[in-house]
C-alpha cells in the first residue's frame, strides 16, 4: 500500500484543480539508478493500462506498473519545503536500497 501525507495530498489536489479537475490517475514510476544504487521516482498523470495496479489514497487515484507493486509497497509520499521557498515531493520507501543505506 502506498501512503500519502496530508501535505502531499493537498499538493496533488491543487495540481488536479489547476487542470480543471478532469485528469487521468496519478502514475508513480520507479526506476533503479545503477550508479547510486537507489531508486528514482517520477510522477505524472497518465492513462491506466492492463499492466497497472490501481490504488486510491486520500481520494486520489494512483497507478503503478504491476512489476513495481512490491517495490512501492509501504512507500510514503510527502511534500515539503526545502531550502527557502523551494518545495518538492519526498519519497520515503523502506524497499529502496538507498533508503536502507542512509538508515544504517
Amino acid at each position: 500500500m502506498i501512503k500519502l501525507t496530508e501535505d502531499a495530498a493537498k499538493q496533488i489536489n491543487s495540481q488536479i484543480k489547476a487542470t480543471g479537475g478532469t485528469h487521468d490517475p496519478l502514475r508513480i514510476a520507479v526506476t533503479k539508478h545503477e550508479k547510486f544504487k537507489c531508486f528514482q521516482y517520477l510522477m505524472g498523470f497518465d492513462k491506466q493500462t492492463d499492466n497497472d495496479s490501481l490504488y486510491e489514497v486520500r481520494g486520489i487515484k494512483i497507478i503503478v506498473n504491476n512489476d513495481m507493486a512490491d517495490v512501492v509497497n509501504g512507500m510514503e509520499v510527502d511534500f515539503a519545503e526545502v531550502e527557502g521557498e523551494d518545495s518538492q515531493f519526498i519519497f520515503k520507501n523502506p524497499n529502496d536500497p538507498g533508503h536502507q543505506a542512509a538508515a544504517e
